[in-house]
């Protein structure tokens, strides 16, 4: 009753939808552009979690903030440092008055632990403006330092990391979006052998795409929006807007041919509305259906990523999902209405000749049939291969060698990471306290207990701290024990020794500040070990009202990899269990989901496979680096529904054959023959859209795009055109067992 509602609707007022939607697209327009300078950094941290508390104290309590942009001054040859160091004055003093920058860290001061050295120089600039804003602020800094001098500037931190991510990302996608829909363009015509129903449904893709975007835009104003989604709302809508095109436009046509052939005149577009309600009523009630468990699939596997409670996943679920809802509502609206107006252009010309009865298609599908014992064994085989290489995965949060090595802020971040000798170590920042309360006896006592209890550990290498820079080994270190911590405080009072200067930065009248270096770098299992030890031997008796959280860029990073790794198992079990729902209610068979999700998860694996086969062994060219933490999951949750887009659709032209006929063989082999070639070009549109970004500039962006790639790949080759139909042809009228029913 509701296709035949909606199919009357749409057949009596098509030009009041088609306004509708130009107002719509039209509005979003105008936003959509702004996207760009709406988003912020990738999102990858814990709102909530002890390393943005720590980044907030060491703000509030001891002037440090948690992501200055930082000057990395070099010295020319002939000059002298003398010269050197009143240039960096200089310079400064003019990088000052800019209305953004509140405080400025100088290498001049001797106060101040900052490098400086001969030749090379290190200044933080905190600049009080949102991540989202800081393009012009960082323009204007750059236009202050850019003066010839007796030396050069280079900028880096996390601000202007993510300033280069944001626009080498939109280039990317400028990049993507002139290759990809051209091809995409060509398969179409390919797919309906004419051009009007190929610029129909690439306009369905670029429709979506565009509102989509204005709607992710005024979202971002009250939401924290990474600048992942740039990237992954294109990609994701281009691919579902045009494969939703694709499969309602073939089945308009085949209604339109049957209807020809049953009338047998020329004019059946044209002949009446009730005739192209009944078209468009059975196009819905088939194709629209088809498409409407594809988007619920889709839809499921995107809110799995809810679980993940980083910005990041939110901001790209939220906006993949918009897009999705979006598609959907485009080509079950917007493109019934334009047939309805236009069939006759758009179709007329291929009425006059049936489709060919025996197609490339239909022989394959009969080599499956005829070996399908063969062919499954030979499909798991070369699936298993590639999911071999899965258990040497590899995984990071990706810094600042995501950039091309020619940025600037990766050169400059790689060349501070060297001076201050912090390769294969990591920082942790210990905080005793907090905000609130004034520091007590208790919290003295625990930092002692800390303080020793890391000087014993032979994972720590240094340990800065109220009592000064202690070192594990060395007897002079441990003597400044012998001070009693109940006597540090009131020596901080008017002097200026240097221990006085440790003092004042590690401790405050709330917070006591700890930093450990040990072995490892951010992320490696070493440093994540340490933390887990490290933070089970907190909970001593006594101490349970003071508070001792552990930061800096290895805490975030470990918080970051437990979130997900922990929240993984629930994300994994709920996109399964609620597919399998949607495909069962589509279905009517407990074997069909079954299968469908197996084979699904294992092109998944398998794609994960050929992404570590290609960055972390390094082949094809690639660089040997570890995978994006985030890629995994989006792969995940994007490609888990999008290929259950080809695989529902598959599925829904077997079982009309086998309620038409009752023979599970011939729906096997007629599903697979009717629908082979709309597969591979639904399939071929979305490598067309994907494959461009596998040659983006950003790491994380070249990823995401290899993996869905391969993901693609496998499941249009190995799962749906031989796996799948061998599969179901072993298994012959079990694929439709339902308890209490057996058709």
């Amino acid at each position: 009753m509701g296709y035949r509602r909606l199919a009357a609707f749409i057949s009596r007022y098509p030009r009041f939808i088609i306004l509708c939607w130009v107002f719509i697209i039209g509005m979003s327009a105008v936003w959509a552009w702004k996207l760009p300078d709406i988003v912020q950094d990738h999102g990858l941290k814990r709102v909530h979690g002890d390393a943005q508390a720590v980044d907030a104290v060491l703000e509030d309590e001891f002037g440090s903030p948690a992501d200055p942009v930082i000057l990395v001054f070099e010295k020319k040859e002939n000059t002298s440092p003398l010269q050197f160091r009143q240039w960096i004055k200089d310079r400064l003093t003019q990088v000052q008055v800019l209305p953004a920058v509140t405080s400025i860290t100088s290498p001049l001061d001797a106060s101040e632990r900052v490098t400086l050295k001969d030749h090379r120089a290190y200044s933080l600039v905190k600049m009080d403006v949102p991540a989202h804003q800081m393009g012009p602020p960082l323009e204007q800094l750059r236009a202050v330092l850019e003066t010839d001098g007796p030396g050069t500037v280079q900028l880096t931190g996390k601000a202007v990391v993510q300033q280069d991510v944001n626009n080498l990302s939109f280039r990317d996608l400028e990049r993507a979006e002139m290759v990809g829909l051209p091809i995409a363009l060509i398969v179409l015509c390919f797919a309906f052998r004419g051009l009007y129903a190929a610029l129909i449904a690439v306009m369905m893709g670029i429709s979506a795409v565009i509102t989509a975007m204005g709607v992710t835009t005024l979202l971002g104003y009250h939401l924290e929006l990474s600048n992942f989604i740039i990237n992954v709302i294109p990609m994701v809508g281009m691919a579902l807007s045009i494969d939703f095109a694709l499969i309602i436009l073939s089945r308009y046509r085949e209604e339109v041919q049957r209807a020809y052939e049953d009338e047998g005149e020329a004019n059946v577009l044209g002949r009446s509305l009730d005739m192209q309600s009944e078209i468009l009523q059975r196009t819905l009630r088939t194709a629209g259906r088809a498409v409407l468990f594809s988007a619920a699939c889709v839809l499921l596997g995107l809110l799995g990523l809810l679980w993940i409670r980083l910005p990041m996943f939110l901001s790209v679920s939220l906006g993949a999902i918009i897009v999705l809802l979006l598609s959907l509502l485009l080509n079950v609206t917007l493109l019934p209405a334009l047939l309805s107006l236009s069939a006759d252009r758009v179709f007329k010309r291929k009425l006059v000749h049936s489709l060919p009865r025996r197609s490339v298609w239909h022989r394959w599908s009969a080599l499956v049939m005829k070996r399908p014992v063969s062919m499954a064994i030979g499909g798991t085989v070369v699936l298993l291969l590639c999911v071999y290489p899965v258990t040497r995965l590899e995984l990071s949060v990706p810094d600042a060698s995501s950039l091309p090595e020619r940025m600037e802020s990766r050169q400059a971040a790689e060349q501070l990471q060297h001076d201050l000798g912090q390769k294969n170590t990591s920082a942790i920042e210990i905080v005793i306290g907090g905000q609130q309360e004034l520091l007590t006896a208790s919290h003295w006592q625990l930092a002692y207990n800390k303080a020793r209890q890391l000087l014993q550990d032979s994972d720590v290498l240094s340990i800065v701290s109220p009592w000064g820079l202690l070192q594990p080994n060395q007897n002079d270190s441990r003597s400044l024990f012998q001070i009693p911590p109940s006597a540090l405080t009131p020596s901080i009072e008017g002097k200026e020794s240097t221990r006085t200067a440790w003092l004042r930065s590690t401790v405050s009248d709330h917070s006591i500040r700890l930093i450990a270096t040990v072995h490892g770098e951010p992320g490696s299992e070493q440093v994540a070990d340490w933390l887990e030890r490290i933070r089970n031997s907190d909970y001593a008796p006594g101490f349970n009202n003071v508070k001792l959280r552990y930061g800096g860029e290895a805490a975030k990073q470990h918080e970051i990899m437990q979130e997900v790794t922990s929240q993984l198992p629930k994300v994994l079990v709920f996109v399964v269990v609620t597919n399998y729902l949607v495909l069962l209610a589509a279905f009517r068979s407990m074997l069909i989901p079954t299968k469908a999700i197996l084979m699904n998860l294992l092109s998944l694996a398998a794609s994960f496979g050929i992404l570590v086969w290609v960055f972390n062994e390094g082949h094809l060219g690639m660089e040997p680096s570890a995978i994006a933490i985030m890629i995994p999951v989006f792969i995940a949750g994007l490609v888990f529904g999008i290929s259950m887009d080809y695989g529902v659709f598959m599925l829904s032209r077997i079982q009309e054959v086998y309620r038409r006929t009752g023979d599970s063989d011939v729906a096997v082999q007629q599903g697979l023959a009717s629908t082979g070639r709309l597969v591979t070009s639904a399939a071929a549109i979305l490598l067309a859209v994907t494959i461009p970004f596998a040659f983006a500039e950003v790491a994380g962006v070249r990823q995401l795009g290899i993996g869905i790639t391969a993901a693609v790949l496998i499941d249009v080759t190995l799962i749906r055109l031989i796996l799948v139909p061998a599969l179901m042809k072993l298994m012959g009228r079990w694929n439709w067992w339902l308890p209490g029913q057996m058709k």
